[in-house]
């Protein structure tokens, strides 16, 4: 790194020139409503805002006082440094790199200019490091004399691939990623920290090579599916494990009773706020630590502690609006073109009566800072929006802290804790008939209602009142003692408190539910209690040519969860919204325990600072298992070699090449090792029998992967590459086995399946320019999965995740079972009806359930995204994302079937008389034996016409970022004050017009492959102005 002008620069600086020329703004370092259909409805909105607003005021008070509390007087004898911090290659500041002054807790942020101003350093001679994401590490060292001020210029050289970044999972200790052999993704908060992101999932959405992640709906409380590396389970959720700090946390996706398809998911109240950075992992060698929990991957969220620094205030406000997502909504001229001639209605009946524009507005507000002994980070931030359906609101309020303390040169505790209240409501959705969106698009919104004319049914629909509230906390504590300078011990202990009640409320003359009134409440209680221990020894010989680090750990968690409803029917009163008033009341209730834990051991040698090789393993023991099952044995080894240390090769500049081989394992269920009955009741007495026969050798489903790979630094560090390869094999999975009949125990899961998955990863980065004007960079990620049942273990096929996908070991779509040649179909391959030819005259006269030779999960993902920036104030990035190969099924149009109407072919073929008449869009027809047609195909005898191509590409974001000039932040005594502008979901191209190809509208709990949808609408268009200041 070069010092420029190499004597030192003294003078003094006015107050007014070091508070413009300084930018105390935290990054963290690398290491570590229209159609209210009630009074009570818009009362209760009222309240709530005003309640919200009240919050608000209160927040920004509170950090105003901890500001003016934080101020400290300057220390005596000290001196100033200033600086620039500068793009080695084309002398372009840098903003935002971290400058800190080693050993003495002052450091702070560069200005958009990269200029930088410490204040307070003590005398002597100091050592300034720099970081920023994308470059390497730089240092220079600086002699400060006391009551002057010493200048550095900084240079920093661009890193197309991360070799020196520091991670942690997968190996239990801190590691460098040039000594791993596994594929570890790490997304930073500069990576999202402004983009229009709420949540985790959002977050991972074509940014991480190898996850495919699918939208639920437009809903609040929803989560997307993430799935990682293929399906490896045929019962167990895909949703790979999530760890906050080192805590274990809930990530169910149906954590309330449905309303109609759509359910609420843990995944929604995971917020983006103060993550430091995110680690994942998508099984394999890198999850092997993990046991029996992480077949399926791990995603490891850090969130801030803090900086050494004077205090820094952050606070964000932003509004923004939502606009309905409506491609896949056809409206009453399609549905209803009857009433729409006889003028009872527009044909734009439900965009004008029930879709209607959201708002939103969102503040944050955050403080952080510390000296070289400890540091702090504390935020809050509220969010209120409106949607754009009828009873579609969410408010979220969210408090984040985190501390970290060295209480000797040798001895550091952790602490963290977030709370988050998510308060939520939504109509009836999905394949619900009490739906107002799916009634209306299918015809059937007259019937259900009973109603005489349309406004009088949208009333009807819109009388229900589903309501949620999510209350989390999330806190962790850890200890890291440094025995001696070769030996580390670490601790961390944990909970996930997360409790959530949902009321869904009929109001009496609800006709589409129960006419004379309902009331169902679901009250869930998740608590998961976590324990991380271990202890490090390392090595280096004098030379530094051999090295070795040994971690021995302990790792475990218990889960309780426990679930209690109640149903309320028949009111006498309207108004009434309590159990104590209705003439029925039914409750019912689950409890369920699980405990999982086990010891590990991680190796990993290097040679020569190029070359390394790692083993480990860990055995695992848990509440899940089968009475004759003590331990599961995984074991892992990994190799990693820097290939261009040795090898001069055209235009490389860094090469690494990996390889491992791991297991992991996925436990089984709760209680399925167990015989279990269930008692029903019955004309008043309480009728048993048997709910599961019990298997005492139950053990979890074990996944073996081979993994291979390149990172490279290509064309001066322009191009980085990353490259995966991989077979994973699922051994034991748990399949459906048959009981005797005579014993009338049903089926039992046993281990007796086999299941492959089989493919490659790709991340390529591109830096197309880089001048002190502009730069710019475009990058993308591309994933492909092959994925097999490759072994039955003697059991017939069986249905997965409802009566149209299957699993089989004999995948063969003309319907001609031939086992020496047909090989095993994907976990849930779509078996549908379909029309065919019985008596060979051309003509479809029957019907048949085949496999149609399509999957419901994508084979085929990724991203692409671009960030240009325009000198050092102007930044615009995009990204998109896209997924193909997957088949999606349409419930909504088989529903309109029942009413006569054939969607597909309305919409393709088009409206007039006969247009279906050698359309290719038309609804298969049905012919008699002697060549007379029949007429269309019932929907039961022709389920594969609503089976349609699923491929997508989104548009996904858009931001613009302005830094504002330093006039204008000194004008509010700020350091930096920045505009930005962004948009979320913004253009959707589809192969097929019917329903969007990303969601998953019916949810649950379990296996959830996706890509069933009734009328479900995506996720909306969303735009956000907000600014940022810090002071």
């Amino acid at each position: 790194m070069v010092m420029k002008g190499g004597c030192e620069r003294i003078h003094i600086l006015s107050a007014k020139q070091q508070r413009d020329s300084t930018d105390n703004r935290e990054i963290p370092v690398r290491r570590a409503a229209p159609n209210a259909f009630n009074t009570i409805y818009q009362s209760k909105r009222k309240k709530e805002q005003m309640h919200f607003k009240r919050l608000v005021s209160g927040t920004l008070a509170a950090v105003a006082i901890l500001f003016a509390v934080a101020a400290a007087p300057a220390q005596a004898q000290t001196g100033v440094i200033e600086g620039q911090v500068l793009d080695g290659a084309s002398q372009r500041p840098l903003g935002n790199a971290q400058v800190l002054v080693a050993g003495t807790g002052v450091g702070q942020l560069t200005n958009s200019a990269g200029r930088f101003l410490l204040l307070n350093v003590p005398a002597g001679e100091h050592t300034v490091q720099v970081t920023l994401i994308g470059y390497a590490e730089a240092e220079q060292t600086v002699t400060v004399s006391a009551g002057q001020t010493s200048s550095v210029d900084i240079e920093m050289s661009s890193t197309a691939i991360a070799l020196n970044e520091i991670v942690v999972t997968g190996v239990g200790a801190e590691t460098e990623r040039r000594a791993l052999g596994t594929s570890v993704e790490v997304l930073s908060a500069e990576d999202f920290e402004l983009a229009p992101v709420q949540s985790i999932d959002q977050v991972l959405q074509g940014r991480v090579a190898g996850a495919t992640v699918s939208a639920t709906s437009a809903n609040p409380g929803t989560g997307s599916l993430i799935n990682f590396r293929g399906v490896s389970s045929v019962f167990g959720a895909q949703t790979p494990v999530i760890y906050v700090d080192g805590v274990r946390v809930d990530n169910d996706q149906s954590t309330a009773a449905g309303t109609g398809g759509e359910q609420s998911s843990a995944l929604a109240d995971l917020l983006t706020s103060d993550i430091e950075r995110i680690e994942v992992t998508k099984g394999g060698a890198a999850s092997t630590l993990f046991g029996s929990d992480a077949a399926t991957g791990v995603i490891q969220i850090f969130t801030k502690k803090g900086t050494p620094g004077a205090p820094r205030i952050t606070a964000r406000v932003e509004r923004g609006i939502e606009t309905p997502e409506l491609k896949y909504i056809f409206d009453m001229g399609l549905i209803f073109p009857e009433r729409v001639e006889s003028g009872e209605i527009t044909e734009r009946f439900m965009r004008d009566l029930y879709f209607k524009n959201g708002d939103v507005q969102n503040y944050y507000v955050g403080v952080s800072g510390g000296t070289a002994d400890v540091t702090y980070s504390v935020s809050g931030r509220l969010e209120d929006r409106t949607g754009t359906q009828p009873r579609d609101a969410s408010t979220n309020y969210n408090i984040r802290g985190g501390l970290q303390a060295s209480l000797t040169d040798n001895f550091t505790l952790e602490f963290s804790g977030s709370y988050v209240r998510h308060n939520f409501e939504r109509l009836y959705n999905g394949a619900s008939i009490e739906d107002p969106l799916t009634t209306f698009e299918v015809g059937d919104a007259l019937f259900f209602s009973g109603a005489s004319t349309l406004h009088e049914a949208l009333d009807i629909f819109l009388m229900p009142e589903i309501d949620e509230w999510v209350n989390r906390f999330i806190f962790s504590a850890g200890a890291r003692w440094n025995i001696r300078d070769d030996l580390t011990t670490k601790i961390t202990l944990g909970t996930d408190n997360r409790n959530n009640q949902q009321r869904q409320f009929d109001p009496i003359g609800f006709t589409p539910g129960e006419p004379t009134g309902q009331l169902f409440r679901w009250d869930r209680s998740f608590t998961s209690v976590s324990l991380d221990a271990g202890a490090t020894y390392a090595w280096q010989n004098e030379g530094g040519s051999l090295g070795s680090s040994l971690t021995v750990g302990v790792q475990g968690f218990r889960e309780d969860e426990s679930v209690i409803w109640g149903r309320g029917r028949t009111f006498a009163l309207p108004g009434t919204f309590d159990f104590g008033s209705a003439a029925v009341i039914t409750a019912d209730e689950g409890n369920s325990e699980v405990f999982n834990g086990g010891v590990y051991v991680d190796e990993q040698l290097s040679l020569w600072d190029k070359l390394y090789v790692g083993g480990g393993f860990r055995v695992d023991a848990g509440s899940s298992f089968g009475d004759n099952i003590d331990t599961e044995f995984y074991p892992k080894a990994t190799g990693s070699y820097i290939l261009s240390e040795d090898v001069g090769l055209p235009l490389v500049d860094e090469l690494k090449v990996r390889g491992a081989y791991g297991q992991t394992g996925k436990f089984p269920g709760a209680f399925l090792k167990d015989r279990t009955f269930s008692a029903t009741s019955f004309r008043g007495e309480s009728a048993p029998r048997f709910a599961n026969p019990g298997n005492e050798d139950l053990r979890p489903e074990k996944t073996s992967t081979i993994e291979a790979g390149i990172d490279a630094a290509l064309w001066n560090n322009r191009i980085g590459l990353d490259f995966t390869a991989y077979e994973a094999r699922t051994t034991d999975a748990l399949f459906s086995v048959p009981r005797q009949p005579v014993t009338g125990q049903g089926t039992q899961q046993e281990n007796v399946g086999e299941i492959l998955n089989r493919g490659v990863e790709v991340a390529v980065n591109l830096q197309l320019l880089n001048t002190q004007a502009l730069a710019w960079s475009i990058g993308g990620t591309f994933n492909y999965n092959h994925n097999e049942v490759t072994d039955m273990g003697g059991v017939s096929e069986f249905s997965a995740e409802g009566g149209q996908k299957r699993v089989t070991g004999c995948w063969d779509p003309s319907g001609e079972i031939d086992e020496s040649t047909c090989r095993g179909g994907p976990v849930g391959a779509w078996y549908l009806t379909m029309p065919i030819d019985t008596n060979g005259d051309g003509l479809t006269d029957g019907s048949q359930r085949r496999f149609t030779g399509t999957f419901p999960v994508p084979d085929k993902s990724g991203g692409v995204n671009t960030t240009i920036s325009i000198g050092n104030d102007l930044t615009i990035s995009a990204l998109a994302d896209w997924a193909g190969g997957h088949d999606v099924f349409d419930y909504g149009s088989v529903w309109a079937t029942f009413n006569g109407i054939y969607r597909r072919e309305l919409v393709r073929c088009g409206t007039e008389e006969g247009a279906g008449d050698g359309c290719a869009y038309a609804f298969p027809t049905q012919y008699r034996a002697d060549g007379t047609v029949r007429g269309k195909y019932s929907q039961s005898a022709a389920r594969s016409g609503f089976l349609y191509d699923g491929d997508f590409f989104k548009l996904r974001e858009v931001s613009l970022r302005y830094v504002l000039p330093e006039s204008v932040a000194g004008g509010v005594n700020a350091s930096r004050a920045t505009l930005y502008l962004n948009g979320r979901n913004l253009w959707i191209w589809s192969r097929n017009q019917m329903i969007d190809g990303e969601l998953n509208g019916l949810s649950g709990g379990g296996l959830r492959l996706g890509s069933e949808s009734s009328i479900t609408l995506s996720p909306n268009r969303t735009f956000r102005l907000g600014v940022e200041v810090v002071f």
